[in-house]
């Protein structure tokens, strides 16, 4: 727990150094810390281990990020098996994972170039290059795939990015053209392989109430588990994207307070807004945007919503 803890502070304080926006750390959730510069977002979960992420946790990640509009990020430390190795990216569920040290690189324009996969260690090649660059040079297909200790097959692929070659092959093909192939990896690319899902059926009846309000609105919400706010809101108001995260609870505590208040602070880190929706709103907030379900329903529009909330910060200030 202790070296997690240092490896969280050191991201934090190596995320500054870059220029980025960076929230305070979150305790049990899918993510640990969100990260912004410019646009690119960072969605960070910091392991000690992780093979110790589940399937679950990061089908979650994955959510979060494609709803937040950022990358999901891995920062760890070993695997199951053995330390994970400098300069290499590993995958866990599609989300890439690196050392602290890859990651140093990266921001500082060194970008890794291996990943890991069944199988050993892989490079991915421009395979227009390497094509262009052995016709060229006179060299057919059956002399290179000698020359690598691979199939003729294995170097069409390759030309045809339907594979990549190992680390291995790929130094003998670069030394045998004389030309470098290996590509970066890009870290922040963006990835679309989760689908998402709205898990109304589990929620309580008020929290039912409000979402479907929400989207009655104008609203697109999605709901989110392991997350300090219950639903994501999303509006398009003259070509802004406006983002809503929205706690929901039956009714206000300091606990709830607490909740409401870091995640106002992580709302203006996505240049958005927060919201504390209760059921039972019992008394009035100083320092929170705070809605009951009877005073959302009496809301025009998203518009008059955002509005509604603007009004609040404003009172807030």
């Amino acid at each position: 727990m202790i070296m997690r803890e240092i490896l969280i502070s050191e991201c934090i304080e190596l995320l500054r150094a870059h220029r980025f926006t960076v929230s305070k750390p979150l305790g049990r959730s899918c993510f640990d810390m969100i990260a912004s510069r410019e646009d690119v977002r960072l969605i960070l979960k910091i392991l000690k281990n992780i093979d110790s992420l589940s399937r679950e946790q990061s089908k979650e990640l994955k959510k979060i990020s494609k709803i937040l509009h950022g990358t999901p990020l891995i920062i760890g430390i070993r695997t199951r098996n053995a330390p994970m190795e400098h300069g290499v990216v590993y995958d866990r569920y599609n989300i890439k994972a690196v050392t602290f040290e890859t990651f140093r690189d990266y921001l500082e324009g060194s970008p890794p170039v291996v990943y890991a996969n069944r199988g050993g260690f892989f490079v991915k090649i421009d395979g227009k290059v390497l094509k262009e660059t052995r016709e060229a040079m006179g060299i057919s297909v059956g002399k290179l795939a000698e020359v690598a200790g691979v199939s003729r097959k294995a170097i069409y692929k390759y030309e045809t990015q339907m594979a990549n070659p190992s680390v291995d092959v790929a130094i003998k093909i670069e030394e045998f053209l004389d030309v470098p192939l290996v590509k970066g990896i890009d870290l922040f690319e963006p990835i679309n392989d989760e689908d998402v899902e709205n898990r109304l059926e589990k929620l309580e009846d008020f929290k039912k109430e409000a979402i479907n309000f929400l989207n009655e609105l104008g609203f697109k919400s999605f709901v989110v588990e392991k997350a300090p706010f219950d639903a994501v809101a999303e509006k398009d108001v003259d070509d802004n994207l406006n983002i809503l995260l929205t706690n929901i609870e039956e009714k206000g505590s300091e606990e709830v307070k607490r909740k409401a208040l870091f995640v106002r602070e992580l709302s203006r880190l996505l240049d958005g807004y927060s919201l504390l929706i209760l059921e039972e709103k019992e008394k009035e907030y100083k320092n929170l945007p705070v809605i009951s379900i009877e005073e959302l329903k009496k809301m025009d529009d998203a518009l008059d919503l955002i509005e509604h909330i603007k009004s609040m910060l404003k009172n807030i200030r």
